[in-house]
């Protein structure tokens, strides 16, 4: 398809959106009283419009105070064997795993079996000082440890995301690096925390991690579709994970999950997440006032498992919400609870990336009487067009969103599908997509890094220098061409 009829198609079906959806979809929903059905015929049309265009593959539920609004996969689960995704597909969940960390935790508390304002060396005697001392379990719970995410550790992946580890082993891996800050006075992300809360865990309970989450959530509410992975045992109707290339998909790479504890190990289905919501909403699995803890923000929103916020909808128009995202090798989850009117919504991907947060934050749109704000993914567009048409076409598509107010051409856009086109070994496209990119982005040096990159793996390595000098004339901090230029 040329991309003029791209833009075209796209336009032509937004407008469809807007009038009533086809007796079809009548068919596929059975809606409860309160819902609207024109409101689930724009969400259905709208999920078609990202799986066609932007090849989404994945699962969606929506639903209100545990009535399902709407439910469908996208896509397929195995691509190899043609086995499509539903509501019963089995994703890996990866960071949604934290907030059955945070009540397994709180659970403790409860019991007085854990302490908050408690230091690591309570638990571990032997962890490394000053961090033992000055961590609390309640820093861990809410990112303000000041301990690094997985980049505290230089090629951390590469190094150490195949290979098994013993807990033990593991936390000795990160429990010396020093820290970011002082704890409790700056928010930073950190799945060894959590990795951390899930070690603790084992040693106050006695039990494993996975028999931990058994006993006291999963069992309890009836989540047998729900557990931690082993890649050594068979899990049936499991999806496998997938990177999204430009317009088609690889197999994602391995990682064994012993390097997940507590922050990423676990998998899910859409259905099964359900039970989950109920049990929050109607404190199954603990007493309000300590439950309350896992949405209480501490700094930057953050609660325990949790983020809080509000999305804005429009000058007078928000909405508050309760989230986390997971991404992993080949998966990108997010689950949304909107506690004023009781929505709760799971999109789960088995690609990476996946345009999760958009897909997400347009249901929401839809779902408070506000238009979809639908984007072509470029790298999608751009395999398209150079399969068909080539560079130049591309270019000229570039340059028509880049002055398309209504598109929103971003950095981000170009450095994924630059990067993509690295990746599969078309330099000379990418090189033409950087620099076409720094005419339009001439404040980015970002984008000069990458153009540099390009350069380097094409064998040009003068114009690689040339590029990355460039890149420190705009930001004299610019680490990525600081450390290239060492190398070179």
């Amino acid at each position: 398809m040329h991309y003029r009829a791209i833009v075209i198609y796209n336009q032509f079906i937004i407008h469809i959106m807007k009038h009533l959806f086809t007796g079809i979809i009548l068919l596929l929903f059975a809606l409860p009283a309160n819902a609207s059905q024109e409101q689930v015929g724009k969400i259905d049309s709208l999920l078609l419009l990202y799986h066609e265009q932007n090849n989404f593959y994945g699962s969606v539920l929506i639903a209100k105070q545990g009535e399902i609004l709407y439910s469908r996969g996208f896509g397929y689960a195995s691509i190899e064997h043609g086995v499509p995704n539903s509501e019963d597909t089995k994703y890996r969940i990866a960071s949604n795993s934290k907030q059955f960390t945070a009540m397994l935790v709180l659970q403790k508390v409860a019991e007085g079996k854990m302490d908050l304002d408690a230091n690591i060396r309570e638990y571990i005697p032997a962890y490394p000082a000053p961090q033992g001392d000055v961590i609390k379990i309640h820093h861990l719970l809410s990112h303000t440890s000041g301990m690094p995410h997985y980049a505290g550790i230089p090629d951390f992946f590469s190094l150490y995301g195949r290979k098994q580890f013993e807990h033990k082993e593991f936390v000795a891996l990160f429990s010396g690096l020093e820290l970011l800050s002082e704890p409790g006075t700056q928010y930073s992300y950190s799945s060894f925390g959590y990795y951390l809360l899930g070690y603790i865990l084992e040693l106050v309970s006695g039990m494993s991690y996975p028999d931990l989450l058994e006993k006291r959530i999963l069992a309890p509410l009836g989540m047998e579709d729900t557990g931690v992975e082993d890649h050594r045992s068979i899990l049936k109707n499991s999806a496998f994970g997938y990177n999204m290339i430009l317009d088609g998909f690889e197999r994602a790479e391995f990682r064994d999950l012993s390097t997940a504890l507590a922050t990423g190990d676990m998998y899910s289905t859409p259905l099964d997440m359900l039970k989950w919501d109920a049990a929050l909403r109607n404190f199954d699995l603990l007493e309000e006032e300590m439950q309350d803890l896992l949405f209480r923000p501490n700094l930057d929103g953050y609660g325990y498992g949790w983020t809080m916020g509000y999305m804005e909808m429009g000058e007078n128009d928000s909405v508050y919400y309760q989230q986390h995202t997971g991404g992993t090798n080949g998966f990108t989850t997010i689950g949304t609870r909107l506690p004023g009117d009781g929505y709760y919504i799971l999109v789960f991907c088995n690609t990476r990336p996946a345009e999760i947060r958009e897909v997400e934050g347009n249901i929401i749109r839809i779902l408070y009487g506000h238009e979809p704000e639908f984007r072509l993914s470029l790298p999608v567009v751009a395999g398209r067009i150079l399969k068909e048409e080539g560079i130049k076409a591309l270019m000229e598509f570039v340059s028509g969103q880049a002055s398309d107010p209504g598109y929103d051409l971003r950095p981000g856009d170009i450095r994924t599908t630059g990067n993509n086109l690295t990746y599969l070994g078309m330099h000379e496209e990418a090189i033409a997509l950087f620099r076409h990119a720094t005419s339009l982005f001439p404040e980015e040096a970002g984008i000069k890094v990458l153009l540099g990159d390009a350069y380097l793996a094409a064998g040009k390595r003068e114009k690689a220098i040339r590029s990355y000098a460039r890149a420190l004339l705009l930001d004299p901090g610019q680490e990525s061409a600081i450390e290239r230029l060492r190398e070179l």
